[in-house]
This record gives C-alpha cells, structure tokens and sequence, in this order.
C-alpha cells in the first residue's frame, strides 16, 4: 500500500494555536506539531480536528496503536472522512486488512469525491486477492481525478484477471499522460513479458530501469526479458546489480549462479550460493546447485554427500539430486 495521501487538516474556523500546530506539520516539524496538537488538546479536549492530526503524527513516528486510539477519539466527536481514511490506512499498516477496508469503505460513503479513499480502498482489496473489488474502486477513483498514478493501478487489477491488451492500453494511456512516470514503465514490461512481447518488453523495463535505477523490480523482469532474447551477458549484469541493491534476494542470487555456472565461472556461482543460503539453508534449489558448482571444482565428495542428502529429502530437487548421482555412476 502506498504512504496515505493525506495532510493533517484545518477548518476555517480553527483557533490559531492549531493552524500554527498545522503548519508546523506541513514543513516536516513533527514534534512542534504534537506539541502544538497537545496542547489544543489541553484546551479543547473534544477537538475532533486536533486529535486526527495527532494521530495523523503518531502514524507518521511508527506508533500505530496510539494513532488508532486517537482516530477513534476524533470519529467518536465527529464521523470524517479524513478521520476514517486515516484510521483505515493504519489499520492496514497494524495488518488489519478487513478492518483498513471498513473504515475505507466508510470514507468512501462520507466523501464520494475525495480520490484518495478509492484508491487506498483498491490498494487493501488488491492485497486480499478482491481483484474485480479493487478494479472497481480504481475506477471510482479515476472517474474522480485522472492521472498516471490511477491508471497504473488500474492496469494491475486488469493484468490481474488476464486481460492484458487492456492492461496494456492503460499503460500506454498513463505514459501519454507522463511519459518519465517510471511505475507506468515497469508495470508495462512485466505485461509484455507475459504476452510474450520480449523485445517491447525490454525496451519498456530499461525505461524503467534508466527512471528508478535503485528499484529492483524491473531489473529483475529485465535480466528475465535479456535471458529470452539471448542477452546472456547483458542478464548477468543486471541480476548483479539485482542482487547489489537486494543483497538478501536469494531467487536471484540463484539465477546468477546458473548463469555462472553455464559459462564455465563454477568459483564465482558457488559464492552466490553459499551467500543465498546464508539467508535460506533448506534452499534445496540453491543447494542442488551448490552441489554443481563443487563438481565443476573437483570437489567431488561434497558434491556427492549433498547431492545425497538432498536425494534422500522430499524437495522440489529431489529428483533431478537422484538423477545427477545416477549420472555421475554410469
């Protein structure tokens, strides 16, 4: 789910202590806010305003339970919406995925034309798997305010249910409206990818790449996009740079020692494996292959002994650990 949208709110007619606690919230300054927020409190107790934005701040310092207890002060005084959308992102964030879309939906009833709520609303029911839910929810918010950012959303719930010319068409419709918007792009490629256009695939994930270069995600879809078109090389320099900013990405860690190993450097594949089984030892994938790597070393004995040991599990490799030994007798 993306960071709430929202700013801490102020009414017309709120007393000047707490438009200065406002603006101090709005430049960043989120101690002078609680400060200011407290002691509006200390005044008005049953500030409905003030109690939101506080929570708005407990919420922003990580402290989800107290930001849950003051929402549900300020919906005690006074049902918003503001209120609501906040109380439900907070929930999402304490892993409360039915009770974020209560209070979402809730926002969406008390403010039909406030895009934020639909889209957060989509975000929680994309997560819980409510595909045609969250298409739903994407189009309120698109009929609301249009914009790049909605209808890449939009295309995920659509690639969802395997309309991917459709998905793909939103895509191109987002990028005519911002054609730097780097989520557009990556979200574009993994659709191509899985229409099979590997070549436009490509090229849309290197845009992606070339906006967001620390992302990792449309790396990874790009080393795959290279791999298919024959890139070897190419794909082995980008699951190095994967597994750079994702030191813990044991999938690729794999997938670059595969490579490795196909091209005769059995040395530099094991220290990928022996790094991704850092993070996972039951790896049985990256144990089998580990096991590869040491017989392409001549150390033919541990090969040999994991090889077994792997045989004589129930993993996914145990058939091709059985085999590999058979090999090796014959």
């Amino acid at each position: 789910m993306t960071a709430p949208t929202d700013t801490p709110s102020a009414t017309p007619s709120t007393p000047p202590d707490l438009d200065l606690a406002v603006l101090h919230h709005l430049r960043g300054d989120l101690e002078g806010a609680e400060a200011g927020y407290r002691a509006v409190l200390a005044a008005s107790p049953d500030n409905a305003t003030a109690l939101n934005n506080l929570g708005f701040a407990a919420a922003q310092s990580g402290r989800f339970d107290e930001a849950v207890e003051l929402y549900e002060r300020s919906l005690a005084i006074e049902d918003g919406a503001t209120a609501r959308l906040n109380l439900g992102n907070v929930r999402a964030a304490l892993g409360d995925l039915e009770g974020g879309i209560a209070e979402l939906s809730r926002a969406t009833e008390l403010a039909p034309g406030d895009p934020t709520a639909y889209d957060n609303l989509g975000q929680l029911l994309m997560l819980q798997g409510r595909i045609a839910e969250a298409e739903a929810a994407w189009r309120h918010a698109l009929a609301i305010e249009d914009g790049p950012r909605l209808r890449t959303a939009l295309a995920t719930a659509v690639a969802a249910t395997g309309r991917l010319g459709e998905a793909a068409g939103l895509l191109h419709q987002a990028l005519t409206l911002d054609p730097q918007f780097g989520a557009a792009w990556a979200q574009l490629g993994a659709v191509l990818l899985l229409r099979g256009d590997v070549a436009s695939a490509g090229e849309a994930l290197a845009n992606a790449k070339r906006l967001d270069p620390d992302d990792p995600g449309p790396r990874r879809h790009l080393a795959l996009a290279l791999l298919s078109l024959g890139r070897t090389d190419e794909a082995v320099v980008e699951f190095g740079e994967l597994v750079r900013l994702a030191p813990d990405d044991a999938t690729s860690r794999v997938d670059l020692a595969v490579l490795h190993l196909s091209a005769g450097r059995a040395a530099a594949a094991l220290t990928q494996l022996d790094r991704a089984l850092e993070a996972g030892p039951d790896d049985d994938r990256a144990r089998l292959h580990r096991a590869f790597a040491l017989r392409e070393l001549g150390r033919l004995a541990e090969a040999d002994e994991l090889l077994q040991a792997i045989a004589d599990g129930d993993g996914e490799q145990a058939d091709r650990a059985r085999q590999a030994l058979v090999d090796e007798a014959s």
